[in-house]
């Protein structure tokens, strides 16, 4: 089938890598791309002129957990309820890293994880899990 479509001259691009950065507790304009006379950021900068920025954006819940659970799961915490920082994702939610996961892709947390902070398992979705546990001591993450 791959040499039919070589043949007819049909080649599939692969497909594009994603990389989702998030901060806690910063305004947009808190970037020096965004404009910040007294933050630098190059890196970030760097990451926003040649990936995707998202301009018209807000934090659908202010704290950590609730917020992320929104992001992973598409859905407000009233839907998903994981109201606190120390509820558990729930399980019968799907993830876009279990939907980018199903479509061949490998995922990996990094940072804090923040929901359900006595649970150290590795979550659905996610390949690499160098997660640090509830607010994280960043000197050294779990490897589980």
């Amino acid at each position: 089938m791959l040499i039919l479509g070589l043949a007819c001259g049909i080649v599939t691009a692969a497909p594009p890598n994603v990389v989702l950065i998030i901060t806690d507790d910063q305004r947009w304009d808190t970037l020096s791309y965004a404009g910040s006379p007294y933050l630098k950021t190059p890196n970030i900068d760097r990451l926003a002129n040649e990936g995707a920025r998202f301009k018209n954006m807000f934090c659908t819940t202010s704290l950590c957990s609730p917020s992320r659970a929104s992001m992973l799961s598409g859905l407000y915490a009233h839907s998903h309820k994981v109201l606190n920082n120390f509820t558990e994702y729930p399980t019968n939610f799907a993830s876009f890293p279990e939907r980018l996961q199903a479509r061949g892709y490998e995922t990996a947390y990094i940072g804090k994880w923040h929901m359900g902070e006595n649970n150290d398992e590795k979550r659905p979705g996610f390949d690499f899990w160098p997660r640090t546990r509830g607010r994280g001591n960043t000197t050294t993450p779990s490897s589980t």
